[in-house]
């Protein structure tokens, strides 16, 4: 059964081929062939690069000139073709004077928020921050006064309560002396009018008296006014003090408070050239400007299309005056060629990696080229009629007539 599939298998090929095929040729000989001889499995084949990369380019500027044409034998690296890229030169050129110009100006706000941080910290700690020291002065005033108001108001307590007041003493000194004189010249006046009732006075001398009483009354009520007076005086002076007490107390409270914060504010406004210390540092960090003008740089290098491998330049895509985006170029190995074929499902049992095989072609005549088997797919392919495993082969012979693309022949002795 597997010779006769063999037989026909061979028809079929040579009859694809376009050869005539003696079929005797193909018939095994009971006579000529012993049942271990070994037979032959032969299938069609491609050829292909064993590398093979195509060139893109995925920027949108102009193809200023293409190198190569196809057939051409490139080295890995060599220039293609490359890009217009003038304006990407002056955009590069500008990014590097703004990285530069924004590099100064972002240090120069760094270094200066820095040294208000510093400042204002080195103040704090040494007590010669302005503010601190304004407030500290007015609290020490405050305090001063407060204490000259307590003084005050309570000396003027202690007057009042001992009735030391001078003004008062003296008042009540003067009203005392002329409540005796008075006392005394009524008394007098009054010995005197019994006197001029008995005849015994004289008018004149009850005159003089009547003045002279009348003097004194005079006398005695402006000592009370004057005492009255200085007694008002005094309890005024007492109220303005309490006043004045009162709003000492309340100008030492605001000092207090105006100290606490000043020395609030001026934590406060560390922290605040603190955080603007971070922010100028945020702010000349200079890393997206740079890494902008890498990828300018970047893209200014891919202006220059080179090859990825050294090879043959089978496709050329790229035209001068075109769009140099997409694919551009195709560079195969023609050095190094494999063969694609197919093994059918009852054959593939008898394969192995590193099996030798013979390869032949229409296009290189009757020469015989070796090979090795490389790889076996692990799955039938997908997409075939019948049930075939894809095989790579790899043309070991040098300098052969095969090139990428032609039909092939490939043959596998087996057991």
């Amino acid at each position: 059964m597997r010779k006769g599939l063999l037989i026909l298998f061979a028809v079929m090929l040579l009859g694809a081929c376009g050869q005539e095929a003696d079929l005797y040729e193909f018939i095994p000989q009971q006579a000529d062939n012993p049942p271990d001889m070994p037979t032959s499995i032969v299938v069609s084949g491609l050829v292909e690069s064993v590398e093979s990369r195509n060139v893109y380019s995925t920027l949108g500027f102009t193809i200023e000139r293409v190198y190569v044409e196809i057939g051409d034998y490139v080295q890995e690296g060599q220039v293609l073709a490359v890009l217009d890229t003038a304006d990407l030169a002056l955009t590069i050129a500008q990014q590097r004077a703004a990285i530069a110009s924004a590099g100064d100006t972002s240090q120069n706000m760094i270094n200066e928020t820095r040294r208000m941080l510093n400042e204002a910290a080195a103040n704090l700690a040494n007590n010669t921050n302005i503010h601190i020291l304004s407030a500290e002065a007015s609290l020490t005033a405050a305090a001063l006064s407060l204490e000259t108001a307590e003084r005050n108001h309570s000396d003027a307590l202690r007057d009042y309560n001992l009735r030391l007041n001078p003004h008062v003493v003296t008042a009540e000194s003067l009203l005392r002396s002329a409540q005796v004189e008075l006392d005394r010249l009524e008394t007098s006046h009054a010995n005197l009018n019994v006197l001029y009732a008995a005849g015994i006075a004289t008018s004149e001398e009850m005159r003089l008296s009547e003045n002279a009483l009348t003097h004194a009354r005079n006398q005695h009520n402006d000592a009370v006014v004057n005492r009255d007076n200085a007694l008002e005086l005094e309890r005024r002076s007492i109220n303005q003090l309490e006043m004045a007490l009162r709003a000492s107390e309340t100008a030492y409270a605001n000092a207090t408070e105006l100290l606490a914060a000043s020395r609030i504010a001026a934590t406060q406004d560390i922290e605040r050239l603190r955080s603007n210390v971070v922010s100028a540092e945020t702010a000349g960090n200079l890393e997206p400007m740079e890494l902008a003008l890498e990828q300018l740089e970047r893209h200014l290098a891919d202006s220059y299309i080179t090859s990825p491998i050294s090879g043959t330049v089978t496709a050329l895509i790229a035209r001068e005056g075109a769009a140099g985006i997409g694919l551009m170029f195709t560079v195969e190995d023609t050095d190094n060629l494999r063969i694609i074929a197919s093994f059918r499902e009852y054959d593939i049992g008898d394969l192995a990696v590193g099996m030798e095989v013979l390869i032949t072609s229409d296009a290189t005549g009757d020469s015989v080229y070796s090979g090795v088997i490389s790889r076996i797919n692990p799955a039938a392919n997908a997409f075939s009629p019948v049930v075939e495993f894809e095989t790579e082969i790899t043309v070991t012979s040098p300098n052969t007539g095969l090139r990428l693309g032609m039909n092939t022949r490939v043959e596998v002795e087996t057991e």
